[in-house]
């Protein structure tokens, strides 16, 4: 959560405004947070600041009516966790002394203890945040060297942090340091210019050196130089990587909303997925980054733990049944914040896979780094090359979704469902758990998902219809048995997310267990039924609903008279294989749930609450 970014430039270039850059590199970073924004720079040694709440044009309306002569600026975007969203509340937060700003992303787990020392000192805060207690620290610990005051700063913080500070006694310059949270500087070689960021594909389309701040190093960046300090402030060296920054497509083409486009995209993302990952010859899946060794092991292993939050989560739930039906193997999926404070028996013959999409959730990397404290090997599974995940994982696939912008995610999910497919057949390959007929078989449905997809979004009328019909209902129930129960969960969690209306997934078989009890002609149930073994149990539960004048929509890909006793809303999707099933039955739950929302009036890309990078715990 939070995005900040920063910029240093050359002071004799009055045609480059340092506002107009940390703009853009702000609303690059708003699926980071949008509850407000600010940005802050130094003129005639005094600090200037301008914040607004709400969205990042609201910003950039302000800015518009002034005309700072700004080469060097601190910016930020913010999801609220300490306060509400309000002005005072806002970064950048200024000290007592009007001697710094400070933009920060983390949280001070400490700033309670630390904002009392302070008051007692006479100090005055105007925020509720845990980051001013940081600028007022460095302030009241400031003693002209900035270094050193920094490392006393980080010695008595706990917490996540990433910051960037600008101190009047020096002008031109940014300080900042990182622990636990992301923090990239890039260096235009040709100008010396340099940028901070939250996410190096905030530096859209530059080709420039790149450095990665570490836990507690300090870094003084001026133009054309940057400096690095350890916690102690003895000098260290970082060698700077070149690298071409890839173009982040922000366009949504002609569709009204990115969620729509992104969903629109998912046939071409599940075709990325499979090039040059199939070896028909041998009936298996190949992963460029995984090694043979790595690979042959798989053969012995006893066991398979997957991390994951939210949308992850649920695609490790749904690779529990492929990993188990395929190859075998037993598998323990858990959500990564509860990971670290759950007892494991774990040995050298288990394998951990993190799944994220930014490659930056904060719980996922911090339950990562407890399985390779105890030397486990950690497969990460993301979307961003450049991530921390990418960084820190003892190995990397990478999703191939492209940029997705909206905060729901869709293309990205499909694209872990299609990466944990490939791996499953190549477990099933490596333990000899399926025929090479079998394998051959799934390799075929597979490589028939890209069509079939079109065939499901070329039908979305269909799904529209019974979003209108049904969107003055208020609570949702979306049943499924099998790997349909998390495609259930993953389906309630997307209109949730989007319509703010009450929804929940169940496994069927539970509803005689209590959530029947909810059962009215004001609930709306939606059945997935893309399991095939449990469909006549499905059609029990279903029939159950209507005895109790509970209304039903059904996904289905088999349509018999039965089912069409029950409800006249049901939609058609192509039959696939079981294991796949979850795949393609997504599209039609995010279909669902952006028509509902589009016809309540919702803000479909950015809804309220939500962030796209969770980056605190």
């Amino acid at each position: 959560m939070c995005g900040l970014f920063c910029y240093v430039g050359d002071e004799e270039r009055q045609d480059i405004n340092a506002l107009d850059v940390c703009i853009k590199g702000l609303e690059r970073l708003e699926y980071r947070g949008y509850d407000s924004s600010g940005i802050a720079g130094i003129i005639d040694g005094k600090i200037k600041a301008c914040k607004r709440v709400g969205k990042i044009y609201k910003l950039k309306q302000a800015l518009t009516k002034e005309n700072w002569p700004l080469t060097s600026a601190i910016a930020h975007t913010r999801w609220a966790t300490h306060g509400e969203p309000t002005i005072l509340n806002t970064h950048p937060h200024v000290d007592h002394k009007q001697s710094l700003a400070l933009v920060h992303n983390g949280i001070i787990e400490n700033h309670h203890k630390i904002r009392k020392q302070l008051i007692s000192e006479g100090i005055a805060f105007k925020s509720e945040t845990d980051s001013e207690v940081i600028a007022q620290l460095i302030s009241y610990l400031y003693d002209g060297d900035i270094v050193k005051t920094m490392g006393k700063v980080l010695s008595q913080i706990e917490g996540s942090l990433a910051l960037a500070v600008i101190h009047v006694d020096y002008p031109g310059q940014i300080i900042t340091c990182a622990r636990d949270n992301p923090l990239v500087v890039g260096m235009d070689i040709a100008t010396g210019s340099l940028y901070i960021s939250s996410d190096i594909h905030a530096f859209d389309k530059k080709q420039l050196g790149v450095l990665y701040l570490k836990d507690n190093e300090i870094a003084i960046i001026k133009k054309g130089h940057i400096q690095i300090f350890d916690k102690d402030g003895l000098p260290t060296n970082k060698t700077m990587q070149t690298m071409a920054i890839g173009h982040t497509d922000s366009s949504k083409k002609d569709f009204e909303h990115y969620m729509l486009k992104e969903i629109y995209d998912q046939p071409s993302t599940i075709k990325k997925a499979l090039e040059g990952r199939l070896n028909k010859t041998r009936a298996t899946a190949h992963f460029d980054t995984l090694p043979p060794s790595l690979v042959k092991s798989f053969k012995n292993i006893n066991k398979i733990v997957i991390l994951g939050c939210g949308s992850s989560y649920h695609a490790a739930l749904i690779a529990k049944y492929q990993l188990g039906i395929m190859a075998k193997v037993d598998v323990d999926v858990e959500v990564a914040s509860e990971f670290r404070y759950s007892p494991h028996v774990l040995d050298k013959k288990t394998v951990v896979i993190a799944l994220s999409q930014s490659g930056e959730t904060a719980d996922t990397l911090g339950a990562m780094k407890k399985a390779q404290s105890q030397n486990l090997p950690v497969i990460g599974i993301t979307n961003h090359s450049q991530s921390v995940m990418a960084r820190d994982a003892d190995f990397c696939i990478d999703l191939r979704a492209g940029s997705e912008i909206s905060v729901c995610s869709t293309k990205a999910f499909t694209s872990q469902l299609m990466s944990l497919s490939l791996f499953a057949l190549m477990l099933s390959c490596e333990r000899e758990t399926l025929s090479k007929k079998e394998r051959l078989n799934f390799i075929k449905h597979l490589e028939q998902l890209e069509e079939k997809s079109k065939h499901i979004l070329l039908n979305s009328k269909e799904i529209r219809d019974l979003a209108y019909k049904h969107h003055l209902i208020k609570d949702f129930f979306f049943l499924g048995r099998q790997s349909m129960f998390p495609a259930a969960l993953e389906g309630a969690l997307k209109l949730k997310e989007i319509t703010y209306l009450s929804a929940s997934g169940y496994p069927s078989g539970e509803m005689k267990h209590g959530p029947i009890a909810l059962v009215s002609p004001t609930l709306l149930t939606l059945g997935l039924m893309g399991h095939e073994a449990t469909y006549d149990k499905m059609l029990s539960n279903l029939m159950e609903i209507k005895s109790r004048l509970g209304p039903i929509v059904v996904f289905t890909s088999h349509v018999d008279e039965e089912l069409r006793s029950i409800t006249p809303d049901i939609y058609t999707l192509p039959k696939t294989h079981d294991c796949l099933a979850p795949i393609l039955y997504a599209l039609p739950c995010q279909l669902f749930a952006y028509f509902m929302a589009k016809k309540l009036g919702r803000d479909i890309d950015k809804p309220r609450n939500l962030a796209k990078s969770v980056t605190v715990e």
